[in-house]
């Protein structure tokens, strides 16, 4: 996956002094209301789930540096904008949290990491369908742990999508392939590339525990996780896949894309009560 850079508070206020203001993109990705309750002064507002839809405003030759609350929306931005041609895209790490002196986690990864080191068609998406079993296994979890209602409705119908997605990404595997799987076979062929690199749903839950306490926590990891997904999978149809298989990665982008405006509308409810 194209790379971007994770920056400390402290290099990025280095850098927003060295560089004139219009010789950059401040780049804030997080809600409407996050935005008005708090931005760093000159950034540009673009939520995360819109960015796929409004990329084409910004200058491709200006670095970008993007931010949310606490760097993980933000870096599933960069490494979108990273693999549009953004020449120099960087991250700031612990978002506005660390840029207002407190401490924060470390970004939501849940088997992302682990893209980069894909060799062949058939090992990406291998790996796409440990992503998403990772993200109906996360979903389930959170949704047995909200005390909200509809929130908990919400999380089920996303990891409901989850396992079509898996159905879809057989399919493409078969088209890549030519192997003939069924979906236990491969759903097994999927949990070996976890365990060459990746990480369970459970063991980043466990890493995680405040996810499952913190809905503002779990609905910034799930829109990370959605953005990188919608990334991934917008690239996978633009890498020559035959027509079949371009028009089911196409559709599970754009399903993607309304995962992570549904999520946005999560964080906004949760806005509206604070």
């Amino acid at each position: 996956m194209p790379e971007y850079a994770d920056i400390t508070a402290d290099q990025a206020r280095d850098f927003l002094a060295s560089h004139g203001q219009d010789s950059f993109t401040l780049l804030d990705v997080r809600q409407d209301w996050e935005y008005e309750e708090m931005h760093i002064p000159g950034a540009r507002h673009m939520p995360l789930p819109e960015l796929a839809d409004r990329f084409g405003e910004l200058d491709k030759s200006k670095p970008v540096l993007a931010y949310c609350r606490s760097g993980g929306r933000s870096a599933s931005a960069a490494g979108f904008l990273a693999g549009h041609g953004f020449g120099q895209v960087l991250n700031l790490q612990g978002g506005v949290t660390a840029w207002q002196g407190q401490a924060v986690s470390g970004g939501p990864n849940l088997g992302m990491n682990f893209f980069a080191g894909a060799a062949s068609p058939r090992e990406v998406v291998l790996r796409a369908c440990c992503m998403e079993q990772n993200l109906n296994r996360f979903y389930l979890s959170l949704a047995e742990k909200t005390p909200d209602r509809e929130t908990g409705e919400t999380y089920a119908r996303l990891a409901g999508f989850e396992e079509k997605h898996i159905a879809w990404l057989l399919i493409v595997h078969r088209q890549a392939t030519g192997e003939t799987l069924t979906v236990a076979d491969f759903l097994d062929l999927a949990l070996d590339q976890a365990l060459e690199g990746g990480i369970t749903a459970e063991d980043f839950l466990e890493e995680n525990p405040d996810l499952l306490d913190s809905p503002l926590a779990a609905l910034e990891a799930g829109m990370a996780i959605e953005a990188y997904a919608l990334d991934l999978y917008s690239r996978m149809a633009a890498a020559g896949s035959d027509p079949e298989s371009e028009k089911l990665l196409l559709r599970l982008a754009n399903e993607e894309k309304a995962h992570l405006k549904a999520l946005g509308a999560l964080l906004d409810r949760l806005g509206e009560r604070r």
